[in-house]
């Protein structure tokens, strides 16, 4: 693993297990989030007994991008809990 930046946000911690994908559909402001299908929300939405979660996750995962109100984007990434990292950030050792 490498070492967060600073700025990282913590979004959900692990206590959330399998229901992050979910809690992250209910609470983001769909406004401020591109390159995800509502498709893939509304599984994520659905919860984790959906046949398809767990790919709509991954696909959200993997292509997610937000916008703040200042016009900064981050990115997720999850190793266990969920953070958004600096879209231009490069990971480091």
């Amino acid at each position: 693993m490498f070492n967060l930046p600073e700025n990282a946000i913590l979004y959900a911690s692990d206590r959330h297990g399998v229901y992050i994908p979910q809690y992250f559909s209910e609470s983001i402001d769909p406004e401020y989030l591109s390159g995800v299908t509502g498709e893939d929300m509304a599984i994520l939405l659905a919860g984790p007994d959906h046949e398809y979660y767990w790919d709509a996750w991954h696909d959200v995962e993997s292509n997610a991008v937000l916008t703040d109100r200042d016009g900064k984007e981050w990115v997720l990434y999850q190793d266990g809990d969920l953070w958004f990292l600096p879209r231009d950030w490069t990971p480091s050792d």
